[in-house]
C-alpha cells in the first residue's frame, strides 16, 4: 500500500511528508502503515486526496476508480469481442437496432455509429463509444482478484468472456471525448431527466443501492398525453438499465 501511495505522490508531485501535513497526519505516519493497518477514516482521506478508491490502495482493484474501471474494461472487452465472429455479429446487430430505432440517440450519433460499422480499425475512444451505444449493462465481478468473467448485456443477448483485469491497459475517457449524444444533447439524460421524460408521475419509488437514486417500480402506459405500447414500454425498461449502467461507470 505504501508503494502505491508513493507512486501517487510522485505523479502528483508531492512528498510523503507534504501529504501527511496536508491530511493532518503525524510525521512518519504513512511509513507506519507497513507494520499496522490504518484506520478506515485515514485510508479514505488518502483515497479522497488522490481521487482513487480505497480498493485500489488496498490492492483489491487494479483500477484507480470506477471511471477507469468502466473505460478500461469496456475498451478491452470490445476489442476482444470484435475479434470473435459470433460476438461481432451480435454487437453489429445491436448497433443496427439502435440506429434504426431513433428512440434515444441524436441523429448525429446514429450517423457516427453507422460510420464506425464501416471501419476496420478503431481508436480507444471509438471502442468506448461503440460500447456505450450497444451495451445495456456491464456486469463485473465483485472482486477483481477473482478470475470471474465480464458480461456485456445487449438487446436480449449477452456476451460473456474472461479478461485479465490486472494486465489490460488502464485508461480514462472523459465525457467530452465521447460522441454519444442523446435526444436532449450531450449528457442530457440523467436520473432526473429520465424520470421526467419516460416515467409516469404516479409511481412507487425504491432507492437503488448502487446509484443512490430513486427508481420507480412501474411505468404507466401514458405520459404527457402520449400513449405507449407494450413494446415501447419494454424499450423504456431496457433504456433504464442502460442509464443505470452508465451511472455505475462514473
Amino acid at each position: 500500500m505504501l508503494e502505491k501511495i508513493q507512486s501517487l505522490c510522485k505523479t502528483h508531485k508531492i512528498t510523503l511528508t507534504q501529504l501527511e501535513r496536508e491530511l493532518g497526519f503525524g510525521r512518519g505516519a504513512l511509513y507506519k502503515w507497513t507494520k499496522s493497518f490504518p484506520t478506515a477514516d485515514n485510508l479514505q482521506k488518502v483515497a479522497d486526496f488522490f481521487k482513487v478508491s480505497t480498493d485500489y490502495l488496498l490492492g483489491i482493484s487494479p483500477f484507480t476508480n470506477a471511471k477507469e474501471a468502466g473505460c478500461s474494461i469496456r475498451v478491452a472487452g470490445m476489442k476482444l469481442a470484435l475479434d470473435n465472429p459470433r460476438h461481432k455479429e451480435l454487437i453489429w446487430d445491436a448497433a443496427r437496432i439502435n440506429i434504426n430505432s431513433g428512440f434515444w440517440f441524436q441523429d448525429s450519433t446514429r450517423k457516427y455509429i453507422e460510420g464506425l460499422l464501416k471501419k476496420v480499425a478503431f481508436t480507444d475512444s471509438e471502442y468506448y463509444d461503440l460500447s456505450l451505444f450497444v451495451i445495456w449493462e456491464l456486469i463485473l465481478p465483485p472482486d477483481f482478484r477473482e478470475k470471474a468473467p465480464v458480461v456485456f448485456v445487449l438487446w436480449e443477448q449477452s456476451i460473456t468472456f474472461d479478461l485479465d483485469y490486472w494486465s489490460i491497459p488502464k485508461l480514462t475517457i472523459e465525457d467530452e471525448e465521447s460522441k454519444i449524444f442523446y435526444k436532449d444533447g450531450p449528457g442530457g439524460i440523467n436520473g432526473d431527466d429520465e424520470r421526467t421524460r419516460y416515467l409516469a408521475t404516479e409511481r412507487v419509488e425504491e432507492q437503488d443501492a448502487l446509484t443512490g437514486s430513486y427508481e420507480p417500480e412501474t411505468i404507466a402506459a401514458h405520459h404527457d398525453g402520449e400513449e405507449w405500447t407494450d413494446e415501447e414500454l419494454a424499450e423504456i425498461e431496457r433504456f433504464k438499465e442502460f442509464v443505470r449502467s452508465k451511472k455505475r461507470d462514473k
